[in-house]
């Protein structure tokens, strides 16, 4: 699971540069991306009728069919309101008619990792991993909770207890097959029986954590050393 990006610029040197700028930022948040680089509005529009992306690294001045278009076109006709745009273009002179695509932000070439760190900085702190799921299987059904809302999982047995900040979950399944799927998304294999979430650590400690909903959750002494390293890490 991660985030899913795209490139669309008829300029390869520019869908390179970023792709790598992108991938490098994002790895070192330890967040999994899937980078997708189209040299053409027809060809990112094509993929887009099956394929949803988080963020669009968007041309302006590409040939064909424009960077406007192309974002009109993903408001209107594909109705998509999710996916964060980031305009890329040589010229500042686009103001109103990027408007109504509501654009996440705007980049002037040539570009800079700088520019494109705060971009992405800023993606994270607004949407974080809103929009990713955990879904799983209980009673013959389907269901899928936000990684966002997910406080910790506690096994007991076979049965998971998935901790969220609505309601509590159990269904029968393997903690190391969750933490497979989750590791790259800021999940900690604290103990055998505990998966939680970095983002509701409230107090750190070398052999326990403590959660946003106040419970004290054990760190085993074999994985104390690898998750403080991952905590410190993630602190920065």
């Amino acid at each position: 699971m991660g985030i899913k990006v795209a490139i669309c610029d008829d300029d390869k040197e520019v869908c390179t540069s970023v792709n790598h700028i992108v991938e490098k930022l994002l790895h070192q948040t330890e967040i999994k991306a899937e980078i997708y680089t189209f040299y053409s509005g027809k060809e990112l529009c094509e993929k887009m009728l099956n394929v949803k992306y988080d963020l669009i690294f968007l041309d302006i001045e590409i040939p064909e069919m424009n960077g406007v278009e192309i974002g009109k076109y993903i408001r209107k006709k594909l109705e998509n309101n999710v996916a964060q745009i980031v305009y890329i273009s040589s010229k500042k002179s686009y103001a109103m008619e990027l408007f109504e695509n509501r654009p996440f932000d705007f980049l002037i070439k040539p570009l800079t990792e700088e520019a494109i760190k705060k971009v992405l900085n800023n993606y994270l702190n607004v949407y974080g991993d809103r929009g990713l799921f955990f879904t799983y299987q209980k009673s013959k059904s389907t269901y899928n909770i936000e990684l966002s809302k997910i406080m910790y999982f506690e096994r007991n047995k076979r049965k998971i207890t998935v901790k969220t900040t609505e309601e509590d979950d159990e269904f029968y399944g393997s903690l190391e097959d969750i933490y497979t799927e989750l590791k790259d998304n800021k999940f900690f294999f604290i103990h055998k029986s505990f998966l939680v979430n970095y983002s509701f650590i409230k107090i750190f400690n070398n052999d326990k954590v403590i959660m946003a909903d106040g419970r004290e959750l054990p760190i085993s002494q074999a994985r104390r050393k690898k998750i403080r390293e991952k905590y410190l890490k993630m602190e920065g």
